[in-house]
């Protein structure tokens, strides 16, 4: 018994030894079997210079630059309509006619009333003629009765009669001059209604008053239209010239003072989403309107180019006004997220982009040794997709830009590897490096067949973000610029 133990003495001291002797390499050993810590997957790409431009957003619709609503000056039924919806006209073309009957007997009366009014008028000026000849011939009568008289040759009711005679007489002529005003009067107000039927019944023929398409019709042959110079009329039919459109944009008031007159926009028209149209700023309202939500915009007129082409009218569209254009360093939007400052690690809150006065910072998680950093930026301009980063960091830094809800909930230091590497102990750092060399604009393609054993590059898909070129990823194996003076798989230290 007592050599049985101190045999299991002895093997326990070796044990112990040979454990001793090779702890580093035991060590190691039992790391390399130890799992690897969870990593996140990523989507990554460099921060590279490129030119990003400012635009303002607003919906509209599209209408015409010009058109003219037709409508009736008289009440008649329509008798004839040559053209149709849709068809193009000319200045002077007749588009409709109404039945005359009426306004052409309305017209012979008014003339018939006018020479009735002529007659009397020249027959009030014949009497008066003849009563100035009469009148002229009872004054010299008076002159000689009055002499008579003054020599006792007549009596006194001689020399009455012959003043009575004068003065009615001159009173005549009073009122004849008075009937001729009258009759005047009655001559003029007649000619004028002779005026006002030539015009209706010139108004039965309804002309073009300017080239274009009739792009609504109201009416149709046999219907009544009514009209007046007094109140507005049936509106027969709408022409507009098709061959110039705009767009009247609905310009928030909190972005209207950054667009003016002349700045190009792209203009996306519901019913052709395939295209894409180009404007030019033409006039801005100088008045607040509202909507019927009660939201203050201002009517923006943008006019299209059509390039020889014809557009529907009444369209709803969306443009981007082109309000400025930078240069910088383009990340995707949602690459830039919002931190609390209080959550960021000390290194990054004493970074002198933060404003520790304020709650929030603007940060980019940038991939360093297959980890994310927390790294404060100031953002500038933006677009729909990209925006331009000021100040905190360099060109060609390989940044995190999705998923979004990773972005949402990464943290300082996380490990991270791009989506599609595999996780094989040191590849991640391999990978961000082919795929930023890949997105980088100007490096060079990969051509090469891939190793077996060389890690994944990120997913064609996701190689560029939609402004930028795409480019070829790097394949596995494949030797990059950064690897050809050294391979970050055959140095250690790189890693």
């Amino acid at each position: 018994m007592k050599v049985f133990l101190i045999i299991l003495a002895v093997l326990a001291a070796a044990v112990i030894i040979s454990a001793i002797a090779a702890g580093p390499q035991l060590r190691d050993a039992l790391a390399s079997l130890a799992p690897d810590p969870p990593t996140t997957e990523v989507r990554a790409e460099p921060a590279a210079p490129g030119k990003l431009v400012e635009t303002v957003q607003a919906p509209g619709g599209i209408e015409p630059h010009t058109d003219v609503q037709v409508a009736a000056e008289v009440s008649a039924r329509i008798i004839e309509l040559p053209f149709r919806e849709g068809d193009e006209i000319h200045q002077g073309d007749i588009v409709c006619k109404l039945d005359d009957k009426d306004l052409r007997a309305a017209l012979a009366s008014a003339k018939a009333l006018r020479d009735a009014e002529q007659f009397r008028l020249r027959s009030d000026q014949a009497r008066l003629e003849g009563l100035v000849t009469n009148v002229e011939f009872a004054r010299k009568e008076l002159e000689r009765i009055q002499t008579l008289y003054e020599t006792g040759d007549v009596s006194q009711r001689e020399l009455d009669n012959a003043l009575e005679s004068v003065e009615n007489l001159e009173t005549t002529i009073e009122t004849t001059h008075h009937s001729i005003s009258v009759a005047e009067s009655s001559l003029a107000a007649v000619v004028a209604d002779i005026d006002r039927a030539q015009d209706s019944l010139d108004n039965t023929v309804i002309v073009a008053p300017m080239d274009g398409v009739i792009t609504m019709l109201n009416v149709e042959v046999g219907e009544v239209v009514t009209g007046s110079g007094y109140n507005p009329g049936t509106v027969i039919m709408t022409i507009a010239d098709l061959s110039r459109m705009i767009m009247n944009a609905e310009v928030a008031e909190s972005d209207i003072a950054k667009v003016t007159v002349g700045q190009k926009s792209k203009i996306h028209i519901n019913a052709y989403p395939e295209e894409v149209f180009t404007g030019t700023v033409r006039q801005i309202a100088l008045q607040r309107a509202l909507t019927p939500n009660g939201v203050g915009y201002f009517k923006t007129e943008i006019e299209i180019d059509l390039q020889g082409r014809r557009i529907y009218s009444g369209l709803i569209a969306n443009t981007d006004i082109e309000i400025a254009t930078h240069e910088g360093l383009v990340v995707p939007y949602q690459a830039i997220v919002v931190r609390d400052v209080e959550s960021l690690p000390e290194d990054a809150r004493s970074n002198p982009l933060v404003d520790t006065t304020k709650r929030k910072v603007s940060v980019v998680y940038r991939i360093v040794d297959d980890k994310a950093v927390c790294t404060p930026v100031k953002p500038g301009a933006s677009d729909l997709t990209h925006r331009i980063v000021l100040e905190g960091l360099a060109e060609g830094e390989s940044i995190i830009t999705g998923p979004y809800k990773v972005l949402e909930s990464i943290k300082h230091d996380e490990a991270v590897r791009l989506e599609g590497a595999e996780e094989d102990g040191g590849g991640g750092t391999e990978a961000a490096a082919e795929a930023q060399d890949a997105d980088t604009p100007g490096a060079g393609e990969a051509e090469d067949e891939a190793g077996d054993d060389g890690p994944l590059a990120r997913p064609a898909e996701d190689a560029a973000p939609p402004d930028q070129p795409e480019t070829t990823p790097a394949k596995p194996g494949d030797a990059t610029p950064a690897q050809t003076e050294a391979d970050p798989r055959e140095d250690d230290s790189d890693t």
